[in-house]
């Protein structure tokens, strides 16, 4: 909660007279996003898919490495000592080769880019646009919709008005590429969701 009168006399936060910001570790930024795009699995999961015991071929100059895609939370994946999962340890994950007592927290251009980037990502905020479209056609009410479920909170007035804007403007930039129809809908409003998941109110808590 804001105070002014506290950041007045502790601009700082030198005595804790609120929450320091802090951004999501790398399980729980992964989590949110599978859980706002609707595709996140809550199911007990079952083994990973290992390859049968006669095709193992691995050498000390040719270890085992693999990652297997899943929509589980992030404290089910594969821990491997050798090759840290490229999401977790883009995010500041544990080094799984040494016990960690205490995160490093990084900002990089590298976490800007795999957020507007990545393949990843896109399948979720398509995930998440899709979640809104079904829901209704009024744009304003896909707008509130995808803030709630990304920011935790209503859009103000004139951050639903540039969203719609937004989307309208998209929408017709690919009208005038060829693509039309529901893929164009879906694509304008993934872009939207995009925006939103790279947004310094989904990534940090404040």
């Amino acid at each position: 909660m804001d105070d002014p009168a506290s950041a007045a006399k502790d601009p700082g936060n030198r005595w804790y007279w609120r929450f320091d910001r802090r951004r999501l570790d790398a399980e729980s930024l992964r989590d949110a996003m599978l859980a706002a795009s609707g595709r996140l699995d809550l199911r007990r999961p079952g083994p990973h898919p290992f390859p049968p015991m006669t095709a193992w071929a691995w050498t000390q100059h040719a270890p085992f490495k693999d990652v297997y895609p899943s929509d589980h939370r992030s404290v089910y994946l594969m821990t491997q000592r050798l090759k840290r999962h490229p999401f977790l340890a883009l995010f500041d994950g544990p080094d799984t080769n040494v016990s960690t007592d205490t995160r490093t927290s990084s900002t990089v251009p590298l976490q800007a880019l795999f957020l507007l980037n990545n393949h990843w990502v896109h399948e979720q905020a398509e995930g998440l646009a899709r979640r809104v479209v079904s829901r209704s056609a009024d744009g304003s009410i896909r707008v509130r919709l995808a803030c709630e479920l990304t920011w935790g909170r209503p859009p103000n007035h004139d951050e639903e008005q540039t969203a719609l804007r937004y989307v309208e403007r998209y929408g017709e930039e690919l009208v005038r590429s060829g693509v039309a129809g529901e893929v164009q809908e879906v694509q304008a409003w993934s872009s939207l969701a995009r925006v939103l998941l790279a947004a310094n109110e989904f990534i940090y808590v404040d």
